[in-house]
């Protein structure tokens, strides 16, 4: 077997769970649902297209590169001979220290100065003095992936060349800069048909202006990094920084399962824990791996309902033995009792319900129908159906944007007319290249929706926050319509918290689809989602009175 190194990204599985490591890179043996998440794959893409911007910020940049790019050696040799300059901008700079590998994303070095810095597609805001650290100094948990990723790397950095000074940076999407450049994210095109890394073909030659161009910016972590090398922050408690860097690359060097013991809130996101239905029958589970070598489970007991699948469900601290994640080991307490509501299905009746017909077997939904026809009779016909399609990404679209500024581009609107009849009332897509859509946006859905009083129906709380960011925008604006359209918008929705303006609650505020059934509905079938694309399939699954009301529609539709 070749030599196993742990890199950057090795390491930080491990600080996820040391069991990792073993299931790792096998692909012929263990399920691993992030190797398949296209959602992770266009994640990536967005962090390639701020990388290809950040090294932009250092135009004299040299690329260390090899066409066989896991020949760690030559990598990092190629890195040395760089290194004897004395002043040079490395890209993907490499370096090895006893099995450790690292690729750096952009290494400034002055004399025997180095700007070790990590490029990364999050944002911050550099007002927000507790952007990276909770008033205590402790670094926010949000943060430490990415400052331990930083850490290590500068490890060994540091370990491999001991003569160097190394200030440990971060360079990320900065929310309180806009570009200059309209269509800065075009400029940065993404396609699958070139050789490059990244994976992006780039449309712009150079930065004339950076400060003002790019929407990055650089800070120091230099104080942070500090706290996790002398122990203060830690992900596993037991080892502390160098500790936990000699462990993980003990085990992971020795493909040796660590055994580090299981718990419920971790285990349930695991990327190795997934149906293994339509995988191969040679591929395992390597959640099945772990649990059923930690508690001695077999087989049966990978089929009953567990506590990772009750909604919503919070209280892991309350689960001192794995074992009851058992549903049937479940009692009140666990969810920290059941608290009724008036009117409606409370947080905790819902888990219970949830709880009591996954054990039973009941496939009965559970339906509170006066409070739920209570609810429908405030209803206005005609009843409006909106549905938004939006884009956040790191990079704008337009001048003048910040980066993750919403852009809406498309919505539609249905109508259902009280004989029951349903229309497909009107649409707004926008394709014209360069053009801003958010204020059209806006004129064509005010256009659509004032042309009844009816009530507005959204699923879940996207649509209320895309039209909060456009009026935001709206505010700042020069449209000569901005009041009437911010009127408008208002009217369909309500603030949302912490505004600084102040609050408001539309007449026709949308109604969210998915709170009415969190209140009157839940149905076995959904296996506790809300999801509409779970809860649709299960109201049609067990109503006969939905199935044949529809089976009547489409009948009409195509006589």
């Amino acid at each position: 077997m070749s030599k196993r190194y742990l890199t950057k990204s090795r390491y930080k599985l491990g600080l996820e769970c040391p069991n990792k490591l073993f299931f790792t890179k096998k692909a012929n043996e263990f399920l691993n649902l992030k190797s398949e998440d296209s959602f992770l794959m266009d994640l990536a893409s967005g962090g390639f297209q701020v990388e290809e911007l950040a090294r932009m910020h250092y135009p004299e940049g040299i690329l260390v590169e090899e066409l066989d790019a896991y020949d760690y050696e030559v990598l990092a040799a190629n890195t040395t001979g760089l290194l004897k300059r004395d002043n040079v901008v490395i890209f993907e700079a490499a370096f090895i220290y006893e099995g450790l590998f690292i690729r750096t994303d952009i290494l400034v070095k002055k004399g025997n100065q180095i700007e070790l810095i990590e490029v990364k597609a999050k944002s911050y805001h550099p007002n927000d003095n507790h952007e990276f650290a909770g008033k205590n100094g402790a670094i926010k948990s949000t943060w430490k992936p990415y400052l331990f990723d930083l850490a290590f790397q500068k490890y060994v950095v540091k370990k491999s060349n001991p003569n160097y000074n190394v200030t440990p940076y971060l360079m990320l999407a900065d929310k309180s800069k806009t570009t200059t450049i309209d269509g800065l994210n075009q400029k940065f095109r993404i396609t699958k048909n070139t050789n490059e890394r990244t994976g992006i073909i780039k449309h712009i030659d150079k930065l004339s202006h950076p400060e003002k161009e790019s929407v990055l910016s650089k800070i120091n972590m230099s104080h942070l990094i500090s706290r996790i090398e002398n122990g203060e922050d830690r992900v596993i408690e037991s080892l502390d920084f160098e500790e936990s860097i000699n462990t993980l690359y003990n085990f992971y060097s020795a493909d040796k399962y660590f055994n580090y013991p299981v718990e419920g809130g971790k285990c349930k996101k695991c990327e190795f824990r997934g149906s293994l239905n339509n995988a191969p029958s040679n591929i395992k589970s390597g959640f099945e791996y772990c649990w059923g070598n930690q508690l001695n489970w077999g087989k049966d007991f990978f089929t009953k309902p567990t506590l990772f699948d009750v909604w919503d469900f919070r209280s892991w601290q309350k689960i001192g033995d794995p074992n009851d994640i058992l549903l049937e080991k479940i009692t009140e307490n666990h969810i920290g009792g059941v608290k009724p509501e008036p009117g409606k299905i409370s947080r905790t009746e819902r888990q219970w319900i949830q709880i009591e017909k996954a054990i039973s077997g009941d496939k009965a939904p559970f339906i509170l129908k006066e409070e739920l026809k209570q609810e429908m009779d405030s209803w206005k016909f005609p009843l409006n159906f909106i549905d938004f399609e939006t884009s956040t990404v790191p990079l704008p679209f337009f001048a003048g944007q910040k980066p993750y500024e919403q852009v809406a581009f498309q919505f539609s609107h249905h109508i259902y007319h009280k004989d029951g009849t349903i229309e497909h009332a009107s649409e707004f897509i926008s394709t014209e290249s360069g053009v801003y859509p958010n204020f059209l946006f806006a004129r064509a859905l005010m256009k659509a929706l004032s042309k009844n009083n009816g009530s507005v129906f959204k699923f879940a709380t996207h649509e209320n926050t895309i039209v909060n960011a456009i009026i935001e925008q709206l505010v700042y604006s020069k449209e000569t319509d901005k009041y009437e359209l911010i009127s408008f918008l208002k009217s369909i929705s309500h603030s949302k918290k912490n505004i600084t303006q102040e609050a408001w609650k539309g007449e026709r505020d949308m109604i969210d689809l998915c709170e009415v059934i969190k209140h009157f509905y839940y149905n076995p079938l959904t296996n506790g989602s809300n999801s509409i694309k779970k809860v649709l399939p299960a109201v049609f699954e067990t109503s006969t009175f939905i199935r044949e009301k529809n089976t009547v529609s489409l009948l009409d539709k195509l006589i």
